[in-house]
């Protein structure tokens, strides 16, 4: 299907984050954890996109678009709080902005392997190689 390669790149790389962040949150690194956790979430809500829209999405501001396309599949809940995470993206970047809570970037990165791996997965599923 035209586009998968795509698909199939921001979701591969979207991984990779997501396995970064789980080592930071590992070694206590809260700041660094939730950086790669907030870029994994990003990349793979893009990848999921891209099956929707046959295009790539070139912003950082997904949240709505990706509300719009899968809310109802999702539910509210769950799409509010993927885009509450993004929207914390300057948190963990630049030092005062606000102190992060280790259980709270516990908590993010949970919800963010999930909607990763279980979710965004499964709304791909015909687009992504199983070796992903």
């Amino acid at each position: 299907m035209e586009g998968d390669e795509e698909v199939q790149d921001h979701y591969g790389l979207s991984l990779k984050y997501l396995e970064a962040s789980l080592k930071n949150l590992s070694e206590g690194l809260h700041e660094p954890a939730m950086a790669n956790g907030i870029h994994a979430l990003e990349l793979a809500m893009k990848a999921a996109l891209f099956t929707v829209l046959g295009g790539p999405i070139k912003t950082h501001n997904i949240g709505g678009l990706f509300g719009r396309h899968f809310e109802a599949r999702l539910g509210k809940d769950v799409c509010r709080t993927a885009n509450r995470i993004l929207a914390r993206y300057d948190v963990p970047r630049y030092p005062g902005t606000e102190q992060l809570d280790p259980d709270d970037v516990q908590a993010d990165v949970s919800f963010i392997d999930d909607m990763i791996r279980n979710r965004i997965r499964k709304i791909m599923a015909r687009h992504i190689r199983e070796t992903v």
